[in-house]
């Protein structure tokens, strides 16, 4: 199936459903025509057809017309979910599910064994095309739905695949991640404004350099290299370094994230 025929149906349109389809839009990879959702608010439905010219619709209709069905609801909302798309079990529907802490076996025991279903997170940043998407993928996934789904999220930025039992930490780095750094961020804005500088241009400054810096990784160097290059001896960025060390920021930060993932390990039983 070709990605501009698929009819796709958003069950749940939040914030991060919405951004996902803006994405694809933007992409032009499926036209506004083959994309429906439903949303309890009537207002806000209202307002995202409007905003996206997609259509709100029923549950009924959404299983029944839709190829990808993408599960976009809050955790604690997937049992009702799951009891309406019982009707797909047996079907060729293929679904994608970017709810935390919902483990394989839950959409199983509604669902059958063997559907074409991924778990997929992705974060805040696909909002400007420079997402983290991790999946993972029940084993029977076929290449078509693989190369389906990749593609629906590659337009966002970047993907990674994993095993499920390595979703939880996955989360915690990937979705939740922005958020720390977004922490970061305003801190070292903070500290520049308490030092003199107006808030806009020290947050700007800020902000350049995780993106900065992240790039360069991306690109290929090597972190520990890098902080080798950076740290001149008896230098300023040393002299930070040992304040890091001293303080335990990096355990600190690490433990941070061992929270979130035990949060979707609790979220998962």
């Amino acid at each position: 199936m070709k990605i501009s025929e698929c009819k796709l149906g958003f069950i749940g349109f939040g914030h991060m459903a919405q951004v996902i389809c803006q994405a694809l839009l933007q992409a032009k990879l499926i036209p506004n025509a083959n994309i429906q959702f439903i949303r309890r608010d009537a207002a806000k439905s209202k307002a995202a057809e409007q905003k996206l010219r997609v259509t709100a619709t029923s549950m009924d209709r959404l299983i029944e017309t839709s190829d990808i069905l993408v599960i976009a609801v809050r955790p604690n909302q997937i049992e009702p979910v799951l009891k309406d798309l019982v009707r797909c079990r047996g079907q060729s529907k293929m679904i994608v599910t970017v709810l935390a802490g919902v483990p394989f076996k839950t959409y199983q025991n509604h669902l059958g064994e063997n559907p074409q279903i991924v778990r997929v997170m992705p974060n805040i940043a696909s909002a400007v095309s420079e997402g983290m998407s991790v999946f993972s993928y029940l084993p029977n996934a076929t290449p078509d739905f693989r190369s389906l789904t990749n593609l629906l999220f590659s337009c966002m930025g970047e993907t990674v695949e994993v095993s499920e039992k390595l979703m939880d930490i996955s989360t915690a780095i990937a979705g939740s991640g922005p958020g720390f750094i977004f922490r970061l961020i305003d801190a070292m804005a903070r500290v520049g404004e308490k030092e003199g500088l107006q808030y806009e241009k020290a947050l700007k400054m800020a902000a350049q350099t995780f993106a900065g810096a992240a790039r360069l990784i991306l690109k290929g160097s090597d972190p520990e290299v890098l902080i080798e290059q950076i740290a001149t001896p008896n230098g300023v960025t040393e002299a930070g370094f040992k304040m890091m060390t001293s303080s335990g920021i990096e355990k600190q930060l690490q433990e941070v994230v061992l929270a979130s993932a035990q949060r979707s390990k609790e979220l998962s039983s």
